[in-house]
């Protein structure tokens, strides 16, 4: 039997004890990288359960420190005036000094294809109160997403061990886990945002179908402005002879001009201009005070709202244009027959509730026929501008002066008695009726003097009845006329 030295015997024995030290070491280094993995999934998982980005960035520095053995960890996210500490764990935010943050300067040795860096603490530069927790070893991680730069990711151990390569390309993928977890919750409030706005949106514009007033709709369109902007005031302006003039305003605004002259920039703060216009036309401008419009979603939105305006005060103005076409006699933009009996019939209402008394002023004009047939239907036209336009500054705002047809006008005034309408209001209407008018014919200018013949009724004396109030009104208008003739022929 051949008998094994003793020196390859050792040998043996040793290259055993390097094999079992190298399958533990495997071993080790196996349970290690499963349990990274496991802590990755973990907190992969525990991210994305969450769409709030300040509850993810909260959840994860504890997530982190636990799983990498870290004393301090902090997120960084870029702000205005320097950074912000988004989360941290290990030191309170209100232990930081006053400035601190506008001074913190992560490394710029970090880019997408290299986003971790670690080592000692002399391999970096910290601020004096991050230096104050004597940390012996830093890992910075960049966080990006979809090319966007979201912050840092700051690890800092006071022991000895140092972050291990593994550790880092762990370091790599939790950071990059937690910027798409940031960046999804982003967009899902964004998202949700978005929704919320179109909701808006969609209730503005339901609130708004109804409304035909132009007043009402540039009251309603501010208001709504305000409401869903958000803004922190609005003004509409409608487009007119003088320019566009202020029609309505809401909220806090109170400095804003009266007229925008057309081209003339808008001195004011942080204002936004939107033209109102459809089709080309400009129906006016909408003024805006503190709109917050500081993302492409946000400034979309406030023209979507603008656009939504722009419709409504469109079918307001048309619907108003309409109506004044169905109300007002075309010739002398008087109330028309139909727009009168409407205003006197609420008038006798309201007389009849009170106890109180109105009086309509039946008007003909007299030769109003030999005028029109001698001179011609323009000069005829001319005369019933003119005495259109009298009888309306003989009587005053407060009376409904209307073209019934042809040559007769009426008037209605309440609160005046029978009394009150023979003495004083019958003779103002007579004299402007009386007073020559200047008509503009080719070969020059005419002066006629045609007059009028007025009767009048009062609803008390016809009991309230609207029929018995215009037919008593037309038998004194007739029998004024058979009057005036019977002088006429008397004088001639």
């Amino acid at each position: 039997m051949r008998t094994v030295p003793d020196s390859e015997v050792e040998r043996l024995t040793e290259e055993v004890s390097r094999l079992r030290s190298e399958l533990a070491a495997s071993r080790a280094a196996s349970t290690r990288a499963l349990a990274r993995a496991t802590r990755l999934a973990q907190l992969v998982s525990a991210l994305g359960q969450r769409t709030d980005v300040t509850d993810i960035l909260e959840r994860a520095v504890c997530e982190v420190a636990e799983q990498f053995g870290a004393d301090i960890v902090a997120v960084f996210t870029p702000a205005r005036d320097g950074v912000l500490t988004a989360a941290q764990w290990g030191f309170a935010a209100r232990d930081l000094p006053a400035g601190a943050l506008t001074h913190l300067a992560p490394t710029g040795q970090l880019s997408a294809a290299a986003p971790v860096k670690a080592g000692p603490i002399a391999d970096f530069v910290l601020p004096p109160w991050l230096l104050a927790s004597r940390p012996r070893h830093v890992a910075w991680s960049l966080l990006t997403a979809r090319e966007e730069h979201l912050g840092y990711l700051l690890l800092l151990r006071r022991g000895d061990t140092p972050f291990e390569s593994a550790e880092v390309q762990e370091l790599a993928s939790v950071g990059s886990r937690i910027a798409l977890a940031v960046d999804n919750a982003r967009l899902y409030v964004r998202s949700q945002e978005q929704l919320r706005r179109l909701q808006q949106l969609h209730n503005a514009t339901a609130a708004l179908a109804v409304v035909v007033d132009v007043d009402q709709a540039v009251r309603d369109i501010a208001e709504m402005l305000v409401a869903a902007g958000p803004v922190e005031g609005a003004a509409i302006y409608l487009t007119g002879p003088e320019g566009d003039v202020l029609a309505a305003r809401a909220g806090t605004i109170d400095d804003c001009p009266s007229v925008l002259e057309a081209d003339e920039p808008v001195e004011l703060p942080d204002t936004m201009l939107f033209d109102l216009g459809i089709d080309g036309s400009s129906l006016g401008r909408l003024l805006l005070i503190g709109a917050h419009a500081d993302t492409v979603e946000q400034r979309s939105f406030l023209e979507h709202l603008a656009d939504v305006g722009a419709l409504v005060l469109e079918r307001a103005t048309l619907f108003a244009r309409i109506r004044a076409q169905a109300e007002t006699d075309v010739l002398t933009s008087l109330p028309n027959r139909w727009l009168f009996m409407d205003r006197l019939s609420a008038a006798v209402a309201r007389c009849r509730q009170h106890s109180t008394d109105l009086a309509v002023f039946f008007i003909d004009l007299d030769g109003f026929k030999q005028i029109n047939d001698r001179y011609g239907h323009d000069a005829g036209d001319q005369l019933l501008v003119q005495t259109a336009q009298r009888l309306s500054g003989s009587v005053g705002a407060a009376a409904t002066t209307a073209r019934l047809g042809g040559d007769e006008f009426v008037v209605l005034l309440e609160g005046c008695t029978a009394d009150h309408a023979e003495a004083y209001v019958a003779p103002n209407i007579q004299r402007a009726l009386d007073t020559p008018s200047r008509l503009q014919l080719v070969d020059g200018v005419v002066q006629v003097r045609g007059g009028g013949s007025i009767g009048i009724g009062t609803a008390e004396a016809t009991g309230y009845d609207v029929s018995a109030l215009m037919r008593a009104a037309d038998a004194a208008m007739y029998a004024a006329k058979q009057a005036r003739r019977r002088l006429s022929l008397a004088a001639g």
